[in-house]
């Protein structure tokens, strides 16, 4: 019986759809300092999954609503932010608003610079 069991677990599991759209999975250090050396504290990453290839394009704001930085730098399929603005320059310490456009999709969410 518990092989039957396993065996329709298994099925269901395999039957079950893949993600069809594009998803944001992980925003990854929401409190970052962009002036440290370890690229583990030095930049945030946005990772998703996007299986249909559509365009992403993430943009970072201040809190005024001002546009700080535009089309993030890639690593793998993922993208980050380096706390630079679209000058290069280091950005200030504060709190940034990200939007992440990808087909008919907008999110939006914060992450911290510290200094």
């Amino acid at each position: 019986m518990s092989n039957i069991l396993s065996t329709l677990s298994m099925s269901a599991l395999l039957a079950a759809p893949l993600a069809s759209a594009f998803t944001l999975t992980k925003v990854t250090n929401r409190i970052f300092s962009p002036n440290v050396a370890d690229a583990a504290v030095n930049r945030v990453l946005f990772s998703f999954a996007n299986p249909g290839g559509d365009e992403v394009t993430i943009r970072i704001f201040d809190v005024t609503g001002r546009l700080v930085r535009r089309n993030l730098d890639t690593q793998g399929a993922d993208m980050y932010w380096n706390g630079k603005d679209q000058n290069g320059a280091t950005v200030k310490g504060g709190v940034y608003i990200y939007q992440i456009e990808a087909s008919d999709k907008v999110l939006t969410g914060t992450v911290v610079v510290a200094k």
